[in-house]
């Protein structure tokens, strides 16, 4: 069969003509993750009698994770949800997977705000406010596997051994949790059968390769995820690794691969390079150069014994910033790739691996390789190409391969898995149904999709409790008829105890005016009496009775003053006691119950509304190719995603 996506033929016909002896490199830093799907090309090119090398890359020149830990960890290897709160920051890449339906994609503290949830109220409220935020803000499905040693563990030279079980651990609660949303006894089966024989050859490359590395078993399982895909074993395929791709020795500088790093070494485009580099990634979380110090490039080197840091090339050193920085002396000032080879090579031996930074790892690989690259991978794309136009616009001859995109269409291809499947709080509720025909949710996941993101736009456009509570008699039914009723009950009981208070409140509000007046007459009769003393020279019995009246009058305005203040004190008292008593507190109380029942409903709505669209979207882009076997056996899924895979290219320069 050759019934493929009309785009595919187009845009590969046109691909191997132009490129004839170019390879795709299909890059990715797990196997556990989507990209083992771009077996979708290897199909396609096969089954068009098209040809073509694919290079099953592993990129292994990234550290294993990253992540600021707030709780003590009970192992180096900790397996992870992602969240909002006290994993916000965790970057797990090479040690991730997702059960059927999961996603890093979470709802965070911003949606939440976004969408007039009462989050900290909420939070506040529980026996553990962060646990609370925790759990509200967690990716579903998802795991991270973390290494929470204080060691930079790159994924190239992380033994396999030192991992222990936690590998397994993270395969088994990817693989149980798929297997329990298949309700069909047989396909539960099939896909124990699956997940045990994958299980199994993890253990069995361990066994035989004890002092092997986690690169290492993701090389030897690429091809075996390939075959698992396609039935067979790929034709035409290769397997490497960016750490030995991307070694940099004399032998192997005049690569293509090493091009582009020439260009931040010439004294004649260094300076335009690094500008545009900074230029490109302005305005992103990705540093510029001048963050890093005098001479630095947008590489990276990792250098046996020392591991990663970033390079700086200076006149008179190079400069390795690892946790223990490294300077090399230099005779004269390096100027080519080759130069830089050579001097890398006699300091640190054969073994240096240069790699680029994000955005420029791109240009490095893609003046050699045709990417593959999924719908949604790699953000850096858009940025390398500003980089990449800023220097051709300035005179450089900079030659680009576009990169491949493959669109899958992997929820709409479910229609051929023959399974019944069990969805997920979020998805049960989008659905209104727990369990579902492969085929039925293939049909609805977009309706869905679209209603969902209905769904948060008229809750966002609820600002008030009783408009929500409406909102939610109305889709909810059930007992929030009764609580607006209540709600609205409550609220006038409460205008009632205000009104009371208020009554109380005019009578002090005299008092303080009465007492202003008090005061006033009281400064006006101590100046009078002052007045009166200045002017006064001779002494006579009616001056003195004149200054005794004053005296009376000013006892008498403070005794005014004193009564007064005592009467707003027992006012105060009446009121607060009708504000804050008994009947008031429960009445606050009856309404915040109400509203926090509200803002709890209004919470799961949100969650269930994100983790259903973003979810969704993404994992139809970039799904853990293992489900598709797991869920059907019989190739069909797959075959279908395969079949209606959109290819398009995504030029790295613009024509």
């Amino acid at each position: 069969m050759t019934d493929f996506h009309p785009s595919a033929r187009a845009v590969l016909e046109d691909l191997r003509k132009r490129y004839p002896r170019t390879r795709f490199l299909a890059l990715g830093q797990t196997v556990w993750w989507d990209e083992p799907m771009k077996a979708a090309l290897r199909l396609m090119l096969d089954e068009m009698g098209l040809g073509g090398t694919l290079v099953l890359g592993v990129h292994d020149t990234d550290y294993f994770a990253k992540a600021h830990i707030r709780t003590t960890p009970s192992s180096r290897f900790e397996l992870m949800p992602h969240n909002d709160g006290s994993t916000k920051d965790l970057w797990s890449a090479a040690g991730e997977i997702s059960r059927l339906f999961g996603s890093e994609t979470f709802p965070t503290r911003q949606d939440y705000h976004r969408h007039h949830v009462p989050l900290k109220r909420l939070a506040a409220r529980q026996p553990d406010a962060d646990e609370f935020v925790d759990e509200a803000t967690e990716a579903w499905g998802w795991r991270g596997l973390v290494y929470t040693g204080s060691r930079d563990l790159i994924v190239h030279r992380l033994p396999l051994a030192d991992m222990g079980g936690s590998l397994d651990q993270m395969l088994s609660y990817g693989f149980d949790g798929t297997q329990e949303a298949l309700v069909d006894a047989c396909c539960r089966e099939e896909a124990r059968r699956l997940s045990e024989r994958l299980l199994q050859m993890v253990a069995d490359f361990r066994d035989a390769n004890p002092g092997t590395y986690l690169s290492n078993l993701y090389r030897r399982l690429f091809p075996a995820l390939f075959e698992l895909m396609l039935g067979a074993p790929p034709k035409d395929t290769e397997v490497d690794c960016t750490g030995h791709l991307l070694i940099l020795s004399p032998e192997t500088a005049h690569l293509p691969r090493f091009e582009f790093v020439d260009l931040f070494l010439n004294a004649k485009t260094r300076a335009l390079a690094a500008r545009a580099y900074n230029e490109a990634v302005a305005g992103s979380e990705i540093y510029t150069l001048d963050r890093f110090g005098l001479g630095a490039l947008p590489f990276d080197l990792i250098l046996p014994e020392h591991g990663r840091g970033t390079l700086r090339v200076t006149l008179r050193a190079i400069h390795v910033e690892t946790r223990s920085p490294l300077r090399i002396p230099l005779k004269r000032p390096i100027t080519s790739i080759h130069e830089l080879a050579e001097v890398l090579t006699r300091e640190f031996g054969n073994h240096v691996t240069l790699v680029g930074k994000a955005v420029a790892l791109i240009s490095m690989l893609a003046r050699e390789f045709l990417f593959v690259f999924n719908e949604e991978g790699s953000g850096y794309v858009t940025r390398t190409r500003r980089m990449n136009d800023m220097l051709r616009a300035n005179g450089v001859p900079l030659e680009m391969h576009p990169i491949v995109r493959l669109k899958y269409h992997t929820w709409d291809a479910m229609e051929a898995a023959g399974a019944t499947l069990t969805m997920p709080d979020h998805l049960t509720a989008a659905f209104g149904q727990r369990k579902i025909p492969a085929e039925d949710f293939a049909k609805r996941w977009r309706t869905v999709v679209e209603e969902q993101n209905g769904t948060l736009v008229r809750i966002q456009a609820l600002t008030r409790l009783r408009d929500l509570i409406a909102y939610l008699a109305e889709r909810q039914g059930a007992e929030w008829p009764e609580r607006l009723a209540a709600y609205e009950q409550a609220k006038e009981r409460l205008c009632g105890v205000w009104a009371e208070a208020e009554t109380i409140q005019e009578t002090v509000d005299g008092m303080y005016r009465e007492l202003a007046d008090v005061k006033a007459r009281i400064v006006a009769t101590e100046k009078a009496k002052g007045d009166h003393f200045r002017a006064t020279s001779d002494w006579t019995p009616e001056q003195e009775a004149i200054r005794a009246g004053f005296d009376r009058r000013i006892q008498e305005l403070l005794s005014t003053r004193r009564s007064l203040l005592e009467r707003i004190a027992e006012a105060k008292v009446r009121r607060l006691a009708i504000e804050r008593g008994g009947k008031a507190a429960r009445i606050r109380e009856e309404i915040e119950r109400i509203e926090m029942e509200a803002g709890m409903a209004r919470l799961n709505l949100v969650r269930n509304a994100i983790l259903t669209c973003s979810g969704l979207v993404h994992t139809e882009h970039r799904p853990a190719a293992w489900w598709l076997p797991m869920v059907d056996c019989t190739g069909r899924w797959f075959d279908r995603v395969a079949r209606t895979t959109e290819v398009y290219l995504q030029p790295l320069l613009t024509e």
